[in-house]
């Protein structure tokens, strides 16, 4: 299928879509903040994390379902190239950095949107969890 937009209109809508605040990133930031977590958001290191917890050395990221390729080897996948490289590129720095982070001794906790959107309650109880098990 061909691209609707101009290359001039597609550059100015992917240009809007943003990194940092996101829904997902303040619903998850709620959470945290309701359940009394200390926690810095978008800290300057390796990975980019969206959250850490310093205290325990737990980081969370919050993933969105399309660019982080939630079940894309299960689904009809994107018709352009260009997407399906994006998304698998993402998938495996996605890996590359988890593994790195947690030769550091980081704990690495990733939250798909669609939990985050609509089962806050698992997120929260994988958090809970992970900060009891970290010394």
């Amino acid at each position: 299928m061909a691209d609707i937009f101009t290359p001039e209109k597609r550059s100015w809508v992917m240009s809007r879509i943003r990194g940092t605040n996101t829904k997902i990133d303040l619903k998850m930031k709620r959470l945290l903040t309701d359940h009394k977590y200390k926690f810095e958001m978008y800290p300057k290191m390796f990975g980019n994390p969206d959250f850490v917890l310093k205290r325990k050395k737990i980081i969370i990221y919050c993933d969105g379902d399309f660019w982080h390729g939630f079940r894309y080897y299960d689904k009809k996948k994107p018709a352009k190239k260009f997407w399906r490289d994006k998304i698998e590129g993402n998938m495996r720095r996605d890996q590359r950095y988890a593994r790195k982070l947690r030769s550091e001794g980081w704990s690495v906790l990733r939250f798909w949107e669609h939990d985050i959107e609509k089962n806050p309650e698992k997120c929260i109880r994988k958090i809970k969890k992970k900060f009891a098990e970290r010394k």
